[in-house]
């Protein structure tokens, strides 16, 4: 990987937008009008110095997540049982290694289709990406089947809170039509295909070495011989011991439902109260007239509403029992927690930088030049055209699909309630495809930084993908829209 690569890509990005700053006007909706303030906002030579620091402390919450999972991993390595689970797998799936990687690919989509909150899911990318590196995948494919998965399980979305629960949200509360069963089959149907599509493209494009150049003098038909040098895999240091892998297994089953259900709102999604009804329950439970378990335990969200901050402290939680259940020395733990920290600190800061770009329009507030893009498209009746290209560049610059769903409701609010349920889903696909590809998209980068792979390689590796996901996404849409 070039040096500082990525930082050139969210580089030039970021003065890209600059420069469109100082051209196009600024706009906004009311009521669902858009109205041009007919003069642009431009950002100045000191923002270009300013809005970086922004980013980074705005979305300091994604650096913080980042790094916990690298100290979680630090430890888990401290172990010397982790390694024994990573070559156990790798021993069943050498003669196979095909079979994991689907495996791989079809488990990332599915989590992301269900649950739709990525923060989560990506704590076990880490783990997975160890064990495709040592059966043989390249960095680039490594990054495919997990991350990469994650984004197709996004154009995929069917009960995914952090999705389609968003959508609902903004738009089930004035649009009686619009709910959690909303086209799902139509959604079922996609997440297949884009997950069938994906695994062949993947498949295909695998190549059993470690580095992502090829020779050029090569030709692109050689077969690409295997190498044998020791490769060097990110949080991940082979150390053994007689101990038995049991506990740490039952310690991370434990957590990641845990995280699941903290994140996943049942309420919202499904009218499912039992958990925030228990967590009322349990605060308010008192001995004489005090109340034990909200003193006990402070400041808890019930699950459901969980962030973060939440997962950032069952991740050193969790960190804290594996390090009392396999004896390691206090000191040695924090020596693993803190070495695998620093191994996420540079993906960490990429990720937050990708939310340059929206650190511009959120500066903007409310008044911006995505609304006069998105106004060039949005006409007064729904179109498939229309909608598709005002999401893909609202996409673009907002990276948080919260944030994109409650911008992009506003020139939506007029349309028959019929074509809420196609405009969520336009909304889900080409949000998904964008994070798939763009510098905006703080998963990607991360991922990038973090397997060192240079942003264009990606390109190269997903663009075909992407176009034809397009196509397919806008088939399906002009087919259901027909049937409205």
């Amino acid at each position: 990987m070039k040096k500082y690569d990525l930082l050139k890509v969210i580089g030039i990005t970021f003065l890209i937008v600059f420069l469109i700053s100082w051209v196009i006007p600024a706009g906004g909706y009311s009521s669902g009008v858009f109205s041009s303030t007919e003069a642009t906002v431009p950002l100045g030579i000191y923002d270009l110095v300013r809005l970086p620091f922004i980013s980074i402390a705005t979305f300091i919450q994604y650096v913080l997540l980042f790094i916990a999972i690298g100290g979680f991993y630090g430890v888990l390595n401290k172990t010397g049982v982790y390694t024994k689970i990573v070559e156990g797998i790798v021993k069943k799936y050498k003669n196979d290694n095909k079979k994991f990687l689907i495996i791989t690919i079809i488990l990332f989509a599915l989590l992301a289709s269900i649950i739709g909150t990525f923060n989560v899911i990506l704590i076990l990318v880490p783990f997975f990406i160890t064990v495709l590196m040592k059966l043989g995948y390249n960095k680039i494919n490594a990054l495919a089947a997990t991350i990469g998965a994650i984004l197709v399980g996004q154009i995929g979305t069917t009960i995914g809170f952090g999705t389609w629960g968003y959508l609902k949200i903004v738009f089930g509360q004035s649009e009686a039509s619009l709910t959690m069963t909303s086209l799902i089959l139509v959604r079922i149907i996609l997440l297949i295909i884009v997950t069938a599509l994906f695994i062949i493209m993947v498949n295909r494009k695998s190549q059993f070495k470690n580095n992502i150049s090829e020779d050029k003098n090569k030709k692109s038909k050689e077969k690409i011989e295997v190498k044998d040098e020791k490769i060097d895999i990110p949080l991940y240091k082979e150390l053994r011991n007689d101990k038995g892998v049991l506990p740490l297994v039952i310690v991370v089953i434990i957590m990641m439902v845990l995280l699941f259900f903290g994140v996943y709102n049942l309420s919202y999604t499904f009218g499912i109260s039992f958990l925030e009804d228990f967590h009322e329950s349990l605060m308010s439970a008192k001995i004489g007239n005090y109340e034990i378990f909200s003193n006990l335990l402070g400041g808890t969200s019930a699950l459901g509403s969980w962030g973060n901050y939440d997962i950032i402290a069952i991740l050193v939680i969790s960190s804290l029992v594996i390090t009392w259940i396999y004896s390691i020395k206090l000191g040695d733990a924090v020596d693993g927690f803190v070495k695998g920290m620093k191994e996420m600190i540079a993906p960490a800061i990429y990720g937050a930088l990708a939310c340059l770009v929206f650190t511009v329009i959120l500066n903007m507030e409310g008044a911006d030049f995505v609304n006069t893009i998105v106004n060039q498209f949005v006409g007064e009746n729904f179109s498939v055209a229309g909608t598709s290209i005002a999401t893909l560049v609202s996409s673009f610059f907002y990276n948080d699909f919260y944030s994109l769903v409650a911008t992009m409701s506003s020139p939506f609010s007029a349309f028959d309630a019929n074509v809420i349920p196609i405009v969520c889903l336009i909304f889900q696909t080409m949000y998904g495809l964008v994070m798939l590809i763009a510098p905006t998209s703080i998963f990607l980068i991360a991922g990038l930084s973090y397997l060192q792979i240079p942003y264009k390689e990606w390109v190269k590796y997903i663009y075909k993908y992407v176009l034809v996901i397009f196509g397919v996404v806008i088939v399906i849409s002009v087919i259901a829209s027909m049937m409205i």
